[in-house]
């Protein structure tokens, strides 16, 4: 059954109702797995309790009443308490059918009801005057207890009173206690049927409540999947193209040194650069809206490091507007996500140069107890208590009225309220007219372990490098931009003919588009070149959709991963680091 329709027969019940305590065929399956379900959850404590009150009574028996008395009865405590563990045994079986799990414990509390009746009238026949409190106190348990449906728990207690009172006309004679007791009974009856007829109403209401919230759930999960897989597919099929015209902007930038045609190629390479930022910025966005997009992995870090990097990264921009970046950070370690936390800080670093209309801007950590501050600040614009309120959601953009794309579309501090739930990082925001603005995290702190900074690649670039990428204009736009670099390239359309160039290549590098048009991703396809080649080559992987699962796979196989549309200084940063690695190796 699918969702819709189980959701169609769900509605159409509520408005039909369900006053006979019986639902369509296909829902009262599901409804008595359910009710077997939650005996079965608290059938221990239920049974327990049963044998628990034999026992006791059992005890009494013994020690108040003499042993010719007594003992004649110990066999029907004992018949009782048999019945209740085989209910228990064949419940508790996950195999076991719902409706005769259900038979199986009814039937168990009508056996201990008839013994309990036959125990009083036994009791009576040899002269002693047993009242029959016990046979109230099993219509409790059961009513109050059992949680069983309505009909099956009238049928078995209103049958052991009969019982009780066929007996009582049977064999004594009509007498006003046995009338008053025969109405203790009837009314007690009445009034535990009426509460049972109640009670497993509201619980077919609640049931049909829950299935459809939880089809509500279910429904809402498979859009989250099927937003994230659009968003992949989306991702994928807009950047490849860009990543080809960002590749052909910088190839005609080096390789034309007319003066017109050197502005032309910086204009286009400036907004290829652009729209890729915009585009990234609107797919991360997504990406965070969505349960699980963002997977976060806390670790153990040298925070000085991070923050040296992001200074040094962003003093260029900062420099070209006149302000002044400053950084303040002692030697300390912090447990967090470090690639989601440099996300924040860069959204953080954007927003004060692009906004803040600051003359200094400055990153600051500071220890408290248990945990570190970390400040994003300006002395700029500040902002009001309104202002304030409004920072945070999505495409605001408070000192850009004309929407003028070169700053942004508004989302970074979005993203970064964001993310910093995701990573459990308290954010607080201070600021007044006039006075700045100062961005605050809260991170916990770590235990300090070794860090090494890393080796600086030489700026010298050559090699012989493999290439695959099924996209024909990515192809061409990548292997000639590594040409002109100085490495020489084997462009391949699939593995087949990569697996064929490669005796003649001797690659020292291999690069590959993730999303092949084969079966095969770009993983299986370096995986395939290194076993061919008998070498553990170093590997290049580029990729429209980097998550996290996919950062893992490339971490394991000792793979880089470079995210579309290509930057042309990173990839050629990490080109330099990956053959100079393989050179080491040689």
């Amino acid at each position: 059954m699918t969702l819709d329709q189980e959701e169609r027969l769900l509605l159409a019940q509520q408005r039909r109702g369900y006053r006979r305590l019986c639902f369509m065929p296909a829902l009262e399956e599901g409804f008595v797995a359910h009710r077997v379900q939650r005996i079965r959850r608290r059938l221990l404590l239920i049974v327990g309790t049963a044998l628990i009150f034999q026992l006791i009574y059992t005890a009494l028996d013994l020690l108040l009443l003499p042993l010719a008395v007594s003992l004649p009865i110990i066999p029907l405590r004992l018949l009782g308490m048999f019945g209740a563990l085989l209910a228990y045994f064949y419940c508790r079986r996950p195999q076991s059918s719902p409706r005769l799990s259900l038979l199986a414990y009814v039937s168990a509390y009508g056996l201990n009801g008839v013994c309990v009746v036959l125990i009083i009238f036994i009791y009576w026949s040899l002269g002693v005057a047993m009242p029959y409190d016990g046979l109230f106190l099993v219509l409790l348990f059961g009513y109050l207890l059992l949680g069983v449906s309505f009909r099956a728990v009238s049928v078995a207690a209103w049958g052991f009173c009969g019982l009780f009172l066929g007996l009582g006309l049977w064999f004594a004679e009509v007498s006003a206690g046995l009338a008053y007791q025969a109405l203790f009974l009837i009314c007690a009856n009445l009034l535990g049927s009426i509460g049972a007829y109640l009670q497993e109403h509201g619980q077919r209401g609640a049931w049909l409540n829950l299935r459809l919230l939880d089809l509500a759930r279910q429904r809402a999960e498979a859009d989250d999947a099927r937003k994230l897989r659009l968003l992949a597919a989306a991702s994928h099929d807009l950047r490849q193209p860009l990543n080809a015209m960002g590749l052909y902007a910088q190839h005609l930038l080096e390789q034309s040194q007319e003066p017109a045609i050197q502005r032309i190629s910086g204009r286009l390479a400036t907004s290829v650069q652009q729209l890729s930022r915009l585009l990234q910025s609107l797919f991360d966005y997504s990406r965070l809206t969505l349960p699980g997009g963002v997977q976060v992995k806390p670790e153990a870090f040298a925070l000085r490091p991070l923050l040296a990097r992001l200074s040094g990264e962003t003093r260029a921009e900062a420099e070209a507007q006149g302000v002044e970046l400053q950084l303040h950070c002692a030697d300390l370690w912090v447990r967090s996500d470090p690639l989601l936390l440099e996300r924040v800080l860069r959204n953080l670093l954007s927003n004060a140069l692009r906004h803040a209309q600051a003359r200094r801007v400055w990153l600051q950590a500071r220890t408290e107890p248990g945990a570190l501050l970390l400040e994003v600040g300006d002395d700029g614009r500040g902002l009001s208590a309104a202002e304030q309120n409004r920072v945070f959601e999505e495409f605001q953009q408070l000192d850009n009225p004309g929407r003028n794309a070169e700053r942004g579309l508004g989302l970074g501090l979005a993203k970064v309220k964001q993310l910093a739930e995701l990573l459990e990082h308290p954010l607080q925001l201070h600021a007044s007219p006039g006075q700045g603005a100062r961005f605050v995290l809260r991170l916990p702190l770590a235990e300090a372990g070794e860090w090494q900074a890393p080796a600086v690649a030489p700026a010298a670039l050559s090699g012989r490098v493999l290439l695959l990428e099924d996209d024909a204009a990515g192809r061409e736009a990548l292997s000639g931009l590594v040409q002109r670099w100085g490495c020489q390239v084997w462009a391949c359309a699939d593995l087949e003919t990569a697996l064929a160039c490669l005796a003649e290549a001797q690659p020292q590098l291999l690069i590959s588009d993730y999303r092949l048009a084969a079966k095969e991703d770009g993983l299986y396809a370096i995986q395939r070149l290194r076993e061919a080649a008998g070498l553990m080559l170093p590997a290049l992987l580029i990729t429209a959709d980097s998550h996290a699962q996919l950062q893992e796979r490339c971490l394991r196989g000792h793979i880089t991963l470079l995210a579309k549309p290509l930057l042309p200084a990173r990839l050629r940063q990490a080109l330099l680091v990956l053959l100079q690695a393989r050179a080491r190796v040689c």
